[in-house]
């Protein structure tokens, strides 16, 4: 009877072990409270790497998306003891609860300042859900929310910006970051030129580095932690996720070094500037620098690389794609790598001097990782279905423009883009993409690319200069033929451009077609059309009587909000003098709003003169 008292204790007790989740006692919390906070998503499957060595097409990862995995990260002073650093308490509170989970990650030294970087990376959330979570007992209450699974259950909005370029802040950066964060939008992408870092680790860049985010993110009155009522509940401080993705300013001994031919030698040593790691944006965000995509320039043992300027466990990240569900794929590349395809040869620089004379390695050493490779096998897998089949919005984003009006991009360093990632967007659906790097807006006319060129036409080459400098007698004709020439297509009858060609590939005017949006964020305001290069060529990406819009000078300081839906992609864009409507709480006219439309499969814009959706298909304004 003894025994089988006892026996029915243990299973009872054995029972009530697993009826709550064979919780372990909560672990000590720190006493530092964070100064800023700030979220990430974060996208742990089928991430479609290239491995140069063996071939592979697509590393083993974990089977978790961005809409149940998130990044929090958090700076405070170090705890004196260590293992206390990186360690949050979290827990669900909507739409339903959970009990408190304690979750520990990694922390990094702030380089150059007295703190830490702490991160925890959370899986297995709730979609559409809020969570709460501290970083010190009894300390401030912080809130994320997860991305819905379903579009219908609710839209996406999404703030895209670029070109921070924000060692201080203006009045307009701070009316630009107040109504980003007004608009309590579910995400915010910056597509690169943050804080001009140059990619040097000194005291300077660690101090815009943490100027940047107390204004973003900072506890006490940072612009991207919000209050907001879901569903009738109200909750404080929740956070925006940031998206960050690698500008020009954030890579190179100095700006730009990536394109060798963009740089001139004399006779001077040491030659070219050598490559540097993006240590700062690893070492400060989580995506895409830590979950995929990594530099070929920044192994240590790359010929170029500037040894003394790479940090032990850096240099893995610059282009990484994120899943949500099946409703949405944001893709981010870095357009400044841009060594895509078989290595150039003989290419020179500015001067023109032959590259090899100076990197010898460079003919056969650059392409160790190309993104073409990574991007094929991502969107149009061997083994699966194209992305464009399984996802209904595709979002890619890149820094260094390939339509913009200052620079004729369509050019020396954008050609490999043109030439193999366009196509591949094309075919898989991509409507909507964003660039930056001209410090202009500028919306494009929506593009369709085909194989054969268009009827009535004929092709001619524009031969143009490098951004303002003029080309040396060093640089011989037959290299201008192959280097500082594209092909336009014109039309027989009136001779405009109506289109460009890319080793085949014909891009033109179609409404059905993929649309580039790029601004300059915090730092417009400084450029106009055409100052760099770009010329008659480059403004017919934005033709207005094809839907095509630009702003320069003063009045290019602009805002896009895009929200997803299941029938459509809608881009409002504001200026920053409209800060004060979001302030007021109501909803100010955009200067100009546009859509696609994917019921009728047409690009649309909003006509106030009408008061309705007119069809790009029309060719009006």
């Amino acid at each position: 009877m003894t025994r089988s008292i006892t026996l029915k204790l243990s299973v009872f007790f054995i029972f009530i072990i697993l009826a709550t989740g064979c919780r372990q006692p909560e672990q000590p919390l720190g006493e530092n409270e964070a100064l800023r906070v700030y979220t990430e998503f974060a996208d742990g499957g089928n991430r479609g790497m290239y491995d140069p060595e063996t071939g592979d097409k697509g590393y083993p990862d974990e089977s978790y998306d961005a809409t149940i995995a998130m990044v929090i990260n958090w700076h405070r002073m170090p705890e004196q003891e260590t293992e206390l650093d990186a360690r949050l308490r979290y827990r669900r509170v909507h739409p339903t609860s959970s009990s408190w989970e304690t979750a520990t990650g990694t922390s990094t030294r702030f380089w150059y300042r007295e703190e830490t970087i702490n991160r925890v990376l959370l899986t297995g959330l709730e979609p559409n859900s809020v969570y709460e979570f501290r970083v010190i007992e009894d300390g401030a209450l912080f809130r994320l929310r997860t991305m819905p699974s379903r579009l219908d259950e609710r839209p996406v909005k999404i703030i895209m910006t670029a070109d921070h370029q924000s060692p201080g802040w203006s009045d307009i950066a701070h009316a630009n970051a107040r109504m980003a964060g007004l608009q309590k939008p579910d995400m915010f992408i910056v597509a690169g030129d943050f804080v001009n870092d140059e990619g040097e680790v000194s005291q300077e860049s660690a101090d815009r580095w943490a100027r940047y985010l107390d204004y973003m993110y900072g506890i006490e009155d940072g612009y991207f932690i919000y209050d907001k009522e879901i569903d009738g509940v109200d909750f404080e401080n929740l956070i925006i996720p940031h998206l960050s993705v690698l500008g020009n300013h954030e890579t190179g001994e100095r700006h730009h070094i990536r394109w060798p031919a963009c740089v001139a030698t004399g006779s001077s040593e040491p030659g070219y500037p050598q490559f540097v790691a993006a240590n700062w944006m690893e070492l400060l965000f989580h995506w895409p620098y830590s979950s995929e995509g990594f530099y070929s320039e920044f192994n240590p043992e790359h010929p170029n690389m500037k040894a003394d300027m790479v940090q032990d466990g850096f240099g893995k990240g610059g282009f990484g794609k994120l899943s949500f569900s099946d409703y949405l794929m944001i893709i981010g590349l870095d357009s400044s790598q841009n060594w895509e395809g078989e290595p150039d040869k003989g290419l020179r620089d500015w001067q023109g001097n032959l590259i090899t004379e100076r990197w010898p390695w460079f003919e056969d050493h650059h392409g160790e990782v190309r993104q073409d490779l990574w991007l094929k096998n991502l969107l149009e897998p061997e083994d699966g279905p194209r992305a464009g089949e399984v996802y209904k919005h595709i979002l890619p984003i890149w820094h260094r423009g390939l339509f913009g009006s200052v620079r004729l991009n369509m050019s020396l360093k954008n050609r490999s883009l043109l030439q193999y990632w366009l196509p591949l967007l094309y075919r898989n659906g991509v409507k909507l993409m964003k660039e930056g790097h001209d410090h202009i807006y500028t919306r494009t006319i929506p593009m369709g690319i085909y194989q054969e060129q268009p009827a009535n036409t004929y092709m001619e080459k524009v031969f143009y200069e490098p951004m303002s400098w003029p080309l040396t007698d060093n640089l011989p004709p037959s290299y201008l033929e192959d280097f500082f020439a594209v092909n336009t297509i014109k039309d027989i009858d009136s001779g405009e451009i109506v289109g460009w060609e890319y080793e085949g590939n014909y891009i033109s005017f179609n409404p059905q077609g993929m649309v580039a949006t790029g601004h300059g964020g915090w730092a417009a305001g400084r450029r106009s059309q055409g100052d760099r290069g770009s010329g008659n060529a480059g403004l017919w990406f934005i033709d207005e009587q094809k839907g095509g819009q630009t702003y320069d000078g003063t009045e290019s300081f602009h805002m896009n909000t895009v929200y997803l839906t299941n029938d459509d992609i809608t881009v409002e864009v504001f200026r920053p003098d409209q800060v004060t409507y979001f302030e007021n709480g109501t909803h100010p006219t955009p200067v100009h709003s546009y859509k696609w439309d994917l019921n009728e499969e047409s690009w649309f814009m909003f006509d106030p003169q009408v008061d309705e959706w007119v069809s790009y298909a029309n060719n009006t304004r």
